[in-house]
Formats: structure tokens, sequence, C-alpha cells
């Protein structure tokens, strides 16, 4: 494969930068080689100190204070968008006027609107765009949603999935920009549900209308200054989905679920057959088809392999746990490819503003006692 560099620039310095300059540097090996190769040429902060440090830690060959750099820099075609949601749609949408690639970490933007406009922008561009809904690259879900598409589960009628973490049912945990509605937008809903959103779409197609409620749990938190501050955000969600092609769901999202260090998992259900993932058991799809007969009734494990997604870039082998880093690769390999390709990357702005829509609307219903709300 004929490689053409292309001049990266991360925008934030925090687990993410991390996450991603790792997923661009391995791109290659896990691969053999990039479809173009990813330059980390420059990351932003606003703090000289931190952005400094930032590129040493993540071997990137400049820093610097501005973001507008980035964007004015001949060099960088790919602007690469893990800030805190407030700063997306800014960034992104003068990212998408210079006719730079973009790379957003989730949820899209803070609002539906800014979602809409970072959309609108980058389709008037004609650039690459991608969005971080990194479990969309669990082999699993490549194996899961063939089975749907071949019809092996008969007609879905159900949909049952959690994002359920304890991360923040200490009241001790500090506030910080995730508990911040100016900052983060939503709460859980917004930062780990838009992920149960995306594998619900991925497998079962558009939702129509839904019913939710929310809840702030720990409704007040101390932040950096020792200043009490209100949580005014959700720490738990749970709705209502209906499909479009008439199916029902059921979806928790959660950041004080006691018990549950981190859960991503869904269960899938049809006529003919049924499907249950964990992302805590990534390397196992269970499965329960009709055609097993009667007197092997329950579910079967089925070990992941080469045969499965993009698992053989990792191992020759099946039965290995593929992690988040690992899954971040394949996200990697896909923008790159469709960047040399000249084609969408999947997942782009216009299915993370499905996710928005499907949020929103989820927040509405929640604000008006758990009405059924359209997504429009």
């Amino acid at each position: 494969m004929t490689q053409h560099p292309i001049g990266v620039a991360i925008i934030g310095d925090g687990l993410m930068a991390k996450e991603h300059s790792m997923a661009l540097r391995n791109v290659a090996p896990v691969f053999g080689a990039a479809p173009v190769e990813p330059r980390l040429s420059l990351i932003v902060h606003p703090d000289p100190a931190r952005a400094e440090a930032a590129a040493r830690r993540y071997g990137v060959e400049r820093w610097s204070t501005s973001w507008q750099k980035a964007i004015d820099d001949p060099g960088i075609g790919l602007v690469d968008i893990v800030t805190p949601n407030s700063f997306h749609r800014e960034v992104a949408v003068a990212a998408a006027r210079a006719g730079k690639h973009i790379w957003c970490e989730k949820p899209l933007g803070l609002t539906l609107e800014d979602a809409e406009e970072m959309t609108r922008a980058a389709e008037a561009a004609g650039i690459v765009t991608m969005t971080g809904f990194t479990y969309l690259h669990n082999p699993g879900i490549a194996l899961a949603r063939r089975m749907v598409e071949a019809g092996e589960l008969g007609e879905i009628f159900s949909f049952s999935g959690f994002f359920s973490a304890d991360t923040m049912i200490d009241p001790e945990v500090p506030f910080t920009w995730r508990t911040d509605r100016s900052r983060a937008g939503g709460g859980a809903l917004s930062d780990l549900g838009s992920h149960m959103i995306s594998l619900a779409r991925h497998v079962l197609g558009p939702v129509s209308r839904v019913a939710g409620l929310s809840r702030t749990v720990v409704e007040e938190r101390t932040d950096a200054e020792g200043v009490r501050r209100r949580v005014d955000n959700d720490d738990h969600t749970q709705a209502l989905l209906r499909f479009e092609n008439g199916a029902m769901g059921t979806m928790q999202a959660s950041r004080v679920q006691t018990g549950r260090a981190f859960e991503v998992s869904f269960v899938l259900t049809g006529t003919k057959g049924a499907i249950r993932f964990s992302q805590q058991q990534s390397h196992l799809l269970e499965v329960s088809l009709d055609s097993d007969g009667l007197d092997t009734h329950g579910f079967r494990t089925i070990e992941l392999g080469p045969e499965h997604g993009h698992f053989g870039a990792l191992w020759p082998m099946s039965g290995i746990n593929v992690g988040l880093h690992e899954l971040k690769i394949f996200e990697a390999w896909e923008l790159l490819q469709a960047i040399r390709e000249g084609r969408p990357a999947k997942p782009d702005f216009h299915e993370a503003l499905m996710i928005e829509r499907t949020i929103s609307a989820i927040e509405r219903s929640a604000a008006d006692d758990g009405a059924w709300q359209s997504v429009g």
C-alpha cells in the first residue's frame, strides 16, 4: 500500500488525546501499513505548560496554545477534536470551512443545534468526518449485524442495552466539566447513552419515538477551588425506544451504578434467535438460535476470531479479548481508509447527528415526565 502523509493536529491534551495518539501511531503496526501516513504535527491546549508537556508525552512535533494555528497551517490535513464538548462546534466548523478532515469525539456537539451546524459545514465542504463511537468497531458487533442482515435471528422485536458505570457514585468525586451542562451538555445520557444509541441504530436501524426519565443523584459537588457547585445534568437515565422497523427497546445510561465499574452490554431478540454482547467479554458473542434445536436450548458462546471484523489484524487465533485501545486503532484505520478512498467514514457526522436527535428527544421526554417524543 502506497502511503501518503497527512498532518494531524490534536486539539486537547487529556485522556482522549492519549487514546487518539496511540491509535494513530499503531495503525501501521497493526494493519501492516496505514492507508495514509498520519503525522502527529501539532497539539493544542490554552495552557502552554500543558501543551508542551502533551507534545512530549504523545510524541507530537509541535505545540500551540491556539487551535486557530491548526486551521491556518497548510500542512495540517486532519483536525482531531478531543476537547470538552463546548468547543466542538467552533473548531469543527472552522476546520470544515478550511477543507480539513475532522475526527471528533462524541457526542458531536454541546447541543443539537451545534451538531446540526457542524454537519452542515462538513457536508458543504465535502470533507471526511469521523465521530468516536468506538464500540461500533468491535468484531462482535460486526458479527451481530451480519447475523441480523442475514435473517438468522428472524424479525427483531426487542433490544435492551446498558452502559453503566460507578465513576461518580461517590459524592466526594469533584465537580468537573462533565457535570457542567454549559461545557458538557448532557450527563450520563449524552456521555454514555450516546454509545448505546449508536449500537442500537447500528444493529436495528433508526429510532422513531422515545420516552425517558432522568435523575441527578448527587446534586452538588465541590470544584477544584473548593466551591460547592450544582450538578445540572443527569447522573442516570432510562428510556424506552420504538424503532422505525417496529422493534421496541430499553436503554439505561448511568454514571452512578453501584456494583458496575464499567458495563457496556445489550441483548437483541428476534423470532428465530437472540444475541447477548458485553464489551467486558469482548472476545465472545453469545447466540441462541431456534435452528440449534430444543435439546440444546439456551445461549452458546462464539469465540470471536480472525474471520470477524478486524480481529485478524490483531491476532491469528480466536478467543483473545479486544480492549478499547485496540478498538480505537480500528476506528483510526476506518478514518484513514475513508480519507484515502474519498468516501464517508463510518460513523460520520451525519450518523452522529441522528444520535444527537435521539438524545434530544429523550431529554425532552424526561423534562415532560416521560411523555413520548418523536425523534424527528
